[in-house]
């Protein structure tokens, strides 16, 4: 995918590895990611060889969560944010894939006390904070998602447009969590083409970095 996203989009491109995650070392918690995506940024923003005014947040799945939080909290540092099959908190996806546990976490339809709330250190709740972000916000979503219900993204987005109007929804039909880009083909890249060109324009320099 990234190998495309250099000769579609013509941008550098920034990967991080969070502590826990491929041959990084240490044990992943929502602070420590989140210190981790912070650092990350903070070293891009220090570069002089590309062009601080156009970083872009790119987030898939629990990139996603750490790309909101990162976004809303750095209003000067990242011109936009997408975010691609991203879900509403971990607690609204245990109860997706452990439905047996409805009666202890609790929710909408439901009463009993939410004793699950204390055991979940990391809730990620992304819909919290997507309602904060101020900064434009592009909304990929895989029809045909597999682990995360479309429907959450569909939230996520209906939080964020009623109070930033600079948001875009776009679905994939043939979706899934992982290949949306590949379903998508030429329209999921001119989808993201034409969010730059209309929310982060070039400044003179040749280079955009996400």
């Amino acid at each position: 995918m990234v190998r495309i996203m250099l000769q579609r989009l013509q941008c550098n491109v920034f990967m991080l590895s969070y502590r826990g995650y491929g041959a990084s070392d240490g044990y992943p918690s929502q602070h420590g990611i989140i210190n981790d995506a912070q650092a990350a940024l903070d070293h891009l923003s220090q570069r002089t060889d590309i062009d601080s005014d156009r970083i872009v947040v790119f987030g898939r799945s629990l990139g996603g969560a750490v790309g909101s939080v990162l976004t809303k909290n750095n209003p000067d540092k990242v011109a936009a944010l997408i975010l691609e099959n991203t879900f509403t908190s971990i607690l609204d996806m245990a109860r997706v894939l452990l439905p047996f546990l409805k009666w202890f976490i609790g929710g909408p339809d439901t009463k009993g006390p939410k004793v699950l709330n204390c055991l979940v250190r990391s809730p990620w709740s992304t819909i919290e904070i997507i309602g904060q972000v101020k900064q434009p916000i592009l909304f990929l979503s895989g029809l045909q998602d597999e682990m995360v219900p479309p429907s959450h993204m569909r939230m996520l987005y209906a939080k964020a447009a009623a109070h930033n109007r600079q948001c875009l929804f776009v679905e994939f039909p043939t979706g899934m969590h992982m290949d949306t880009w590949l379903a998508g083909g030429d329209h999921y890249w001119r989808t993201i083409q034409q969010f730059f060109e209309k929310h982060v324009p070039k400044n003179g320099r040749d280079s955009l970095r996400r």
